[in-house]
């Protein structure tokens, strides 16, 4: 063999090396895409949750940054990469052109396409063997030191590092879970308990019984009021009545007389009429005046001693406590006006308006919790007992109501309150509240790895409900956490992360 054709040899068999290596990094690629696939999908959904938290804070501050540093940035960056490319790329490419010529004219001849696709493959396979490749001189004890995330904790008693506190570590559970819808609502009067109370005449205030806190019963009078269009009804009456029975005396005589064959039927059936018109006209002024408040007995009073009074006394029609009084002494009223208003508090109403959107969550006799700030957040126990059946063209909301009983009057109409309305529930993972930590803006729970070692991780959870929270993302059904003394082990985390 002479020595012009051991180059030769070494150039067809490295040849022969870069094809086996380019199949390799072929199937290597295909058997890694759908990893690829994951990994590119699971990078752009965190890039557009992290988007989404981070874009007020890059308006407020990364962008005026770049804006003052970039004038002075850019010039840096080129003449770093102008100076890297004249001093190390362009040598170190003449270089490899002066060893090995056929190869790299073999190499400048491939297509460019091809020639992209082959670094791209082989930067990727290196990544790839990079992070498959086990590491075997890492100990579980290196990992918790250089994992920052990580807590190594001992058993041993005589450890003074280690804290002296337990924790509980259960698997995460799927539970029926229910949302709790929030909504703000108002305390009002029970409709069916409370009256608004107007004058039934025309008149001026001449005296004032009841005061707002007052407790009344029902027919007690809350004042009184000076009407002439009472006396002139009255004094009506009285005509009628006086013409009715004159008829009816006449009436009485004419059948007499008929009989004794002294008058005409006609002059019978004429007194007969005036009798019956009278009686009619001697009604209606009785009904006139039960309109304007009298009571059946005072018009018999009336009829019998004929004495006209035009005082007209404003009484409540219910049960209750004065809560409104809208009139002072010498007011001229109206039967518009409302003078008074009663209520029972027993029971008082608290009302809420519900967006559209959630209204598919509501359903009459629904359990709720009723939270009242101006009691200190004192929660009260109900139920729904109405949903509206038409949604305001305004607000796009639907009404909702629930009663509370009231029985020491500590719940006052026009209280604000927020109803929790607990959903139909689902079958979904669930942790405890106490396992939650917050850490920079997120969710975190401690993921037990076993030998105890504790790994903080991001997660996504919704909002609590009854002691826990539903698990949206970052955790799959039986995974180890810790639910008990996760907040103190984040500080010990983090404490010993100071060097403390």
């Amino acid at each position: 063999m002479t020595s012009p054709e051991i180059p030769k040899k070494f150039a067809s068999r490295l040849s022969d090396l870069v094809r086996q290596l380019d199949r390799l990094i072929q199937l290597s690629m295909t058997a890694a895409k759908p990893l690829f696939d994951e990994i590119k999908r699971i990078y752009h959904q965190e890039k557009i949750h992290l988007a989404q938290i981070l874009a007020p804070q890059r308006a407020k501050w990364i962008d005026p940054l770049w804006n003052n540093l970039r004038p002075l940035i850019i010039p840096i960056v080129t003449f770093l990469w102008t100076r890297t490319r004249d001093w190390i790329l362009r040598p170190l490419t003449a270089g490899v052109e002066r060893v090995a010529p056929t190869q790299v004219a073999k190499w400048q001849a491939l297509p460019q396409a091809k020639r992209r696709r082959i670094l791209s493959s082989a930067v990727a396979m290196t990544i790839l063997l990079v992070i498959i490749m086990p590491d075997s001189h890492k100990t579980s004890e290196d990992q918790a030191v250089n994992d920052p995330d990580i807590i190594q904790l001992t058993t041993d008693p005589t450890d003074l590092d280690n804290p002296h506190w337990a924790l509980n570590v259960l698997p995460v559970q799927v539970l029926p879970f229910s949302e709790t819808l929030r909504v703000s609502g108002k305390v009002g009067f029970d409709e069916q308990r409370v009256a608004r109370i107007g004058a039934t005449v025309t008149g001026r205030v001449t005296e004032i019984l009841a005061m707002p806190g007052q407790e009344v019963d029902q027919g007690t009078v809350l004042g009184r009021i000076n009407s002439t269009e009472l006396g002139q009804a009255q004094l009506a009456f009285l005509k009628a009545r006086a013409a009715n029975e004159l008829a009816a005396r006449a009436f009485d005589r004419a059948k007499i007389l008929y009989k004794e064959d002294v008058i005409a039927k006609a002059d019978l059936q004429r007194r007969q009429s005036e009798a019956e018109t009278t009686a009619a006209e001697r009604q209606a002024m009785a009904d006139q005046l039960r309109v304007l408040g009298m009571l059946p007995e005072q018009i018999e009073g009336l009829g019998k001693t004929g004495n006209v009074n035009s005082i007209s006394a404003v009484t409540s029609s219910v049960s209750g406590t004065v809560v409104e009084r809208k009139i002072v002494l010498g007011q001229v009223v109206q039967p518009a006006d409302a003078l008074f208003t009663v209520a029972d508090l027993s029971e008082v109403w608290v009302t809420a308006q519900v967006p559209e959107q959630e209204a598919s969550l509501l359903a009459v006799g629904q359990p709720m919790q009723i939270e009242i700030p101006a009691l200190a957040h004192q929660k009260f126990e109900g139920q729904l007992v109405y949903v509206g059946e038409l949604v305001s063209n305004e607000t796009r909301t639907v009404p909702a109501r629930t009663v509370l009983t009231n029985p020491d009057r500590m719940i006052k109409p026009g209280m604000l309150a927020t109803l929790l309305i607990s959903g139909k529930p689902a079958e979904v993972p669930v942790i405890p509240a106490a396992a939650v930590v917050r850490e920079d803006g997120y969710d975190h729970v401690f993921i037990a790895l076993g030998d105890n070692q504790y790994k903080l991780t991001v997660v996504k959870l919704g909002p609590e409900s009854n002691g826990v929270r539903p698990v949206l993302s970052g955790l799959d059904p039986g995974t180890l956490i810790v639910t008990q003394q996760a907040y103190h082990l984040n500080t010990e985390r983090k404490k010993r992360l100071s060097g403390g």
